[in-house]
């Protein structure tokens, strides 16, 4: 198919007994074994879809499942809760590597990855290598990800080919879909519409079958390269609309002009697609990353390329800010005491089991005394890897105690419990909040007695 076509055959209001029906009435998948291959956050979501559609599958790649009851913080979050309580009932099978699934093949292989850079590439080709050795024929193979047009149908079916002595679109089936995971709940997750491509119509129908089973709408074409530059556009939109409003929220800030408020009063007129600056670009950076890696001319891309380095820069920004809010208490960073609340915007983009925000290492490096309170979505977080000179608290409060400066990076469905009041009530005076993911009401914070500051927040009011 040249065109696109919208499938959508499961009405949205019983989606989920529609899941359950397919599986279950299906002869030709419903004793087809299922493996979910990768580390990124996407091969999470994938097993825990297929768990909830009531279809087994095994999960091969490093993930904790939560210890804690079912939170609604973040699709990242009810996924790990899931993978316990599916692991418990045996719907989904946790292994290690790809080697632990030659005893017992699967017929349905979803290979997740994002192929940012030449090692990601290289760590993807080795892991299709592997699973070469025990594909048969009929298997069929989706790659999830994010890559540059053209990986798929060369670089993956290339690979298969010669380690498998299968051929792509015969034997096997070899299909691509775009996932990517930006933050959004799983049911967001699940709901968006998807695209799917393959070599050979075979493949297509194929893998069309086996997402419909967890996705109520996909779109299908024939065009995989196109659906692979397509996969990247979202990602990179928002990463240089991100750049675009933290230049906005800088103009303001050099002008003494409160960024939220001249935000509020554009929104009034009508631009209302603006939101609030992130200081760094998080997992949008992936797909800029591939289209800068993508590009044979170092002229190209200008635009993208002028708003990684901006969004790179966010580091910088935030020890700037933090340093500011220290000189409104007569402070400096060294012993001065340090609450990091979240990790929102602070964290690795791409990695399962991510390193510690690097700006808790800056601040240490200046002398700072720091504790941490990490957020409930933590993203696999190990209190272990922050190191001994790090307090790590289990709720807000106990972090920002005694503290002079609290930096805020938490989203805001984890901080219903915390208030500028309460803060106050902790910290030392004089005191001081960075509110980098805008959760306080300014007004608030300084009526209970600590400065405010914000990226994009001048000193005075106009």
């Amino acid at each position: 198919m040249d065109s696109y076509q919208l499938v959508n055959p499961l009405m949205r209001q019983s989606a989920v007994s529609a899941r359950f029906w397919w599986f279950r009435t299906s002869n030709k998948f419903s004793e087809s074994k299922i493996a979910i291959i990768g580390n990124e956050p996407e091969a999470l979501l994938l097993s825990a879809l297929f768990a909830e559609a009531g279809h087994p599958n095994y999960l091969v790649g490093h993930f904790d499942e939560a210890k804690t009851r079912r939170t609604e913080t973040g699709g990242l979050s009810e996924a790990r809760w899931l993978l316990g309580v599916h692991r418990r009932s045996g719907t989904i099978t946790l292994l290690p590597g790809v080697e632990a699934l030659s005893a017992n093949p699967p017929s349905i292989i979803v290979l997740t990855g994002h192929a940012v850079s030449q090692s990601e590439s290289s760590e993807l080709e080795r892991t299709t290598r592997a699973i070469c050795k025990f594909i048969s024929r009929e298997t069929s193979l989706t790659f999830t990800g994010l890559c540059r047009p053209n990986f798929t149908s060369t670089t993956l079916r290339q690979t298969i080919e010669k380690h498998s002595g299968h051929t792509v679109g015969r034997d096997v089936q070899l299909s691509y879909v775009p996932l990517f995971w930006n933050g959004e709940t799983l049911q967001k997750f699940r709901e968006k519409p998807k695209l799917i491509a393959g070599i050979g119509t075979g493949a297509l129908s194929l893998a069309q079958e086996i997402f419909l089973g967890v996705f109520p709408s996909i779109s299908t074409s024939s065009k995989l390269s196109a659906v692979e530059a397509a996969g990247l556009f979202g990602p990179v939109y928002r990463d240089v609309l991100r750049a675009l409003e933290f230049e906005l929220a800088s103009l303001c800030e050099a002008d003494d002009v409160d960024y939220s408020e001249a935000l509020d009063l554009s929104r009034q007129s009508g631009t209302d697609n603006l939101g609030m600056p992130s200081t760094f670009a998080v997992r949008d950076a992936i797909a800029s990353n591939i289209a800068i890696g993508s590009s044979s001319s170092r002229g190209n891309l200008s635009v993208v390329r002028a708003a990684r380095r901006i969004n790179e820069a966010g580091e910088q920004k935030v020890l700037e800010l933090v340093k500011s809010a220290l000189s409104l208490c007569g402070k400096r960073f060294r012993h001065s005491r340090i609450a990091i609340l979240g990790f929102s915007g602070l964290d690795s983009p791409r990695d399962s089991k991510p390193s510690p925000p690097q700006i808790i290492r800056t601040l240490e490096r200046r002398g700072a005394i720091i504790s941490v309170y990490p957020g409930r979505d933590n993203r696999w977080f190990e209190a272990g890897v922050l190191g001994d000179g790090v307090r790590v608290e289990n709720s807000p409060l106990r972090a920002a105690s005694r503290t002079s400066c609290a930096l805020v990076a938490l989203d805001r469905s984890d901080f219903a419990e915390i208030s500028p009041q309460k803060l106050a009530s902790e910290m030392s005076r004089p005191g001081a909040i960075c509110d980098l993911s805008r959760v306080l009401e300014a007004s608030n914070v300084e009526k209970a007695g600590l400065f405010y500051t914000s990226i994009g927040r001048g000193s005075s009011r106009t």
